[in-house]
């Protein structure tokens, strides 16, 4: 958990000058099921290695939480 936790903090660092003007959640999320699949955030320059690392729940989806994390 504290791992999880380490690691998403500090990815919020390193990509905070790449994702600063990131899109707003909404607009990513297509379907508008409240969550990005990895297909959506792809359209967004969102890697599938940076995608499992924000995963953080591991449930294959980000919510607005671990997609906040970029900035």
């Amino acid at each position: 958990m504290y791992k999880a936790i380490f690691l998403a903090i500090a990815l919020s660092f390193c990509a905070a000058t790449a994702f600063a003007n990131a899109p707003v959640f909404a607009d990513i999320d297509a379907d508008k099921d409240g969550a990005l699949s990895a297909e959506e955030a792809a359209t967004v320059g969102i890697g599938s290695e940076l995608f499992t690392k924000l995963d953080v729940d591991q449930n294959g989806t980000l919510s607005a939480e671990e997609y906040a994390a970029l900035k």
